[in-house]
This record gives C-alpha cells, sequence and structure tokens, in this order.
C-alpha cells in the first residue's frame, strides 16, 4: 500500500500540531501537574496531553471499517473499553477520582472487551494451545488487561518514557499484525504509533506537556486489548505482545511484588521502579535512561521475531524475555542499593 507510510506522516504531523495547541489550553482547563516530594519534574507542567492521541486514533479507528469492511468487528471491539478508560482518565486528572472509582471502571472495561471478545479459552503457547476454560480464561484476561492499565500508569514517570515505550510496542506489534495477515488490526496499532509520535515530540525531555491517565491508562488498555484481538481472529499469540511489553510489565510487577512484600501502600507515589533509581539514585540522565531502554527494546524485537517466525520456542523467548529485563532490574537495583547518591540525588 503505497499510500500507507504518506498517511501515517499526515496522522503524526496531525497529533504534533494539535498537542502544540492544547499544551496552551490546558491551563485554562485546569489541566496542570505542579511537582511534589515524589514529582520527577520541578516546574508545572500542563497535563492531559493524551486526549489529543486518544481522539485522533479513535476517529481514524471508526473510519477503518469503511476500508476493511471484513474486519469491522474485530476494530470495533477495542472502542468501547478504549473510550470509558480514557474519559474516567481525563476526569481524573481535571477533578481527581479515588483510587477504587478508577479501579471499578477499569475492570469494567476490561471485562466489557472479553465480553465482546466472546470469552477467551485458551493460551496460544506455541506448540499448542493451552486450555485455559472459559470462565477461568475470560476472568484472567480481564484482570490482567486492567493491571496493564494500571502498570502503564505507574511507569508514567519521567519525560518522554511511557511515549517511547508505546510508540515501540505498538509499532512493533502493529508490524507482526500486519506480517500474519491481520491488515486492519495492524494498521490500527501503527497509526496509535504515529499519534503518539507526534505527542511525543512535545513530552521528550524538557517536557512541556504530560499525557496524564487519560493517555497512560488508554495506552495500557491498548497494549493487552490489541494482543487478545490479535490472538482470537488472526492467531498473532498474545505472548509476542508480552515480549514486545516486557520492559513495563516485568518492572512494574517486580516493583509491585517488593513493595506488597514490605507491606507498603502498592497504590501511592514512590520511587522505587528501576527507572527511577536510575534517575534519582544513580544520577542517569532521562536522556540516557530512554536511550538504554531503546537498546533494551531492541533486543526485546529480535527475541518477539526469532519467536514469532519459531512458534515452537515462543514459550521459551518469553521467558528469554522476561530474564532479560528480570536480570537488568535486579542490577539496577543492586547498584542503587550500594550507590552514596541519595534519593534526591546528592551525596550522603
Amino acid at each position: 500500500m503505497p499510500f500507507f507510510i504518506p498517511t501515517l506522516l499526515a496522522v503524526f504531523a496531525a497529533s504534533t500540531f494539535l498537542v502544540g495547541r492544547f499544551i496552551q489550553l490546558a491551563p485554562r482547563l485546569g489541566l496542570i501537574d505542579r511537582p511534589n516530594a515524589r514529582s520527577s519534574h520541578t516546574r508545572e507542567t500542563p497535563r492531559g496531553g493524551g486526549v489529543v492521541f486518544v481522539v485522533l486514533w479513535a476517529i481514524l479507528q471508526a473510519t477503518l471499517p469503511y476500508f476493511y469492511p471484513e474486519s469491522t468487528y474485530p476494530l470495533l471491539i477495542l472502542l468501547p473499553g478504549a473510550l470509558g478508560v480514557a474519559v474516567v482518565g481525563l476526569i481524573d486528572d481535571a477533578y481527581g477520582l479515588s483510587a477504587k472509582s478508577r479501579a471499578a471502571v477499569h475492570l469494567a472495561a476490561s471485562m466489557l472487551t472479553v465480553l465482546l471478545l466472546g470469552g477467551v479459552e485458551s493460551l496460544d503457547i506455541g506448540t499448542r494451545l493451552l486450555p485455559l476454560g472459559l470462565l477461568l480464561g475470560s476472568l484472567a484476561t480481564g484482570l490482567l488487561i486492567s493491571w496493564s492499565i494500571n502498570l502503564y500508569n505507574f511507569m508514567d514517570g519521567i519525560d518522554g518514557f511511557a511515549g517511547t515505550e508505546a510508540i515501540f510496542v505498538f509499532g512493533s506489534g502493529g508490524a507482526f499484525l500486519w506480517h500474519a495477515g491481520a491488515v486492519a488490526l495492524g494498521i490500527s496499532a501503527l497509526i496509535l504509533a504515529a499519534t503518539v509520535a507526534g505527542f511525543f515530540v512535545w513530552n521528550r525531555p524538557q517536557a512541556k506537556i504530560f499525557m496524564g491517565d487519560v493517555g497512560s491508562g488508554f495506552l495500557g488498555f491498548m497494549g493487552l486489548a490489541f494482543a487478545v484481538i490479535g490472538e482470537k481472529y488472526y492467531s498473532v499469540p498474545v505472548l509476542i505482545w508480552v515480549i514486545l511489553y516486557s520492559v513495563f510489565w516485568v518492572d512494574a510487577s517486580l516493583t509491585l511484588i517488593r513493595r506488597i512484600s514490605r507491606g507498603e501502600s502498592w497504590y501511592t507515589a514512590h520511587r522505587t521502579h528501576a527507572y527511577q533509581k536510575l534517575r534519582h539514585q544513580l544520577g542517569w540522565s532521562l536522556e540516557k535512561i530512554l536511550k538504554g531502554t531503546l537498546c533494551l527494546n531492541g533486543l526485546l524485537a529480535v527475541i518477539a521475531y526469532w519467536s514469532m517466525t519459531h512458534r515452537q520456542f515462543l514459550t521459551l523467548g518469553c521467558l528469554l524475555a522476561f530474564g532479560l529485563v528480570g536480570g537488568t532490574y535486579a542490577m539496577i537495583s543492586r547498584a542503587a542499593a550500594n550507590t552514596r547518591i541519595g534519593i534526591n540525588g546528592v551525596f550522603h
């Protein structure tokens, strides 16, 4: 499709322009992030910029069935849950919501998506389908989508980090879907990557705007929603997306486990993610963290491609990805524990 690259460039340009205009509008809407003791930024910054890529993607998503009528239902499955998560995120950005209220909407959106999907009964592990049963498989999938929404919010803590990850995950995942014959769904993921790339222009260090919960929750939802739809309709295993997504998946999950094991409140702000330790205890620059993450993601892309083309090693590929990211997490944690740089970046 020779017109597709120009289309992505046009989407990128539109997103870049609209985010620039939103930066001017956000303060008038009260969408300002004020730094506190746990923040990684030191100045007031507009937030809620994720609404731009949410709306732009949703408009384009709704037009895709016109070009790919055979894919209408798989494409439209994404919209209700995605928009529900985005709306509650925008309300939270503007007015604040309790953690319980947000969690209830996230779980409802996740389970609605699973319901529209017709439920999940198995997991593709490469050599065979692992039977889960309709009830267990559907419940587990809904809970995992809900967890993905929250983990993306947890990982959105420094300039450009969440945007960089989204561009990689949806760009790579979209390419895998396209290659597997899921052209319309692949285009949808690539369009999302292009819209986030336009946002990244303004969010890269030093950020002029943050995506807010409206953006991070939406991206977390999409990270697994694309995966489960891809496996259900097009035989692209969920585990391929898990491999691509494992920088966020492993960091957020291990950090959560460690905090719960120490009796800490899991939902309160903190600085114990690996990227936060790199920034605040090891003194890495934001640019260095982003470049390091890109290198790690490059290795994950190789593992994902190998796993996709050698399905008999899909489970092994997933274990390799988790081992790579988990090992990196352990090295960062060990270095942070031994460093003489304190939590505020000063020697003590």
